[in-house]
């Protein structure tokens, strides 16, 4: 979403509000659903060629789970407020940087799809939320390590 310089010398505090979807968007870990992300905000003057950006953002994320990396949706709201330095000889202020850096600085570390999410199995690669695999059960132990199974 790019806005004017223009219309931003002639007015104290301009407001917008806009979607944002994926393919807009490129430092970001998870992805947005269908629906896009609203951005609302504020643009307010504060000297030649310098602005003060607000924001609200409302979007679902949708993230892998940390364990068995199934997709995992997230609802989020983040306020930000930055204050941005243009060029004199520019003629557009672009607000993608702006709402990348805002949802960027505020992904979530960790996601998981459920508290008890049992991930996978390291060895067969089955999502042992929805099957239990029989690789304990192998007796496939290396024979350095048997010693140590005793022990469990």
């Amino acid at each position: 979403m790019k806005i004017e310089i223009n219309k931003l010398l002639q007015e104290k505090a301009v407001p917008f509000e806009f979607i944002v979807h994926n393919d807009e968007l490129e430092d970001v870990e998870g992805e947005l659903d269908e629906n896009g992300a609203l951005v609302k905000g504020t643009i307010i003057k504060l000297a030649k060629g310098s602005f003060e950006i607000e924001l609200t953002i409302e979007m679902t994320m949708v993230f892998p789970c940390a364990r068995c990396l199934e997709p995992t949706p997230v609802p989020c709201r983040y306020n930000y407020a930055d204050t941005v330095s243009i060029d004199d000889d520019a003629t557009e202020l672009d607000l993608i940087p702006v709402v990348e850096e805002c949802i960027y600085i505020n992904e979530p570390f960790r996601i998981l799809c459920r508290e008890d999410c049992r991930g996978l199995c390291p060895k067969c690669g089955n999502n042992l939320n929805h099957e239990q695999c029989d690789c304990e059960n192998d007796g496939d132990i290396d024979p350095r390590l048997a010693a140590l199974k005793s022990l469990l």
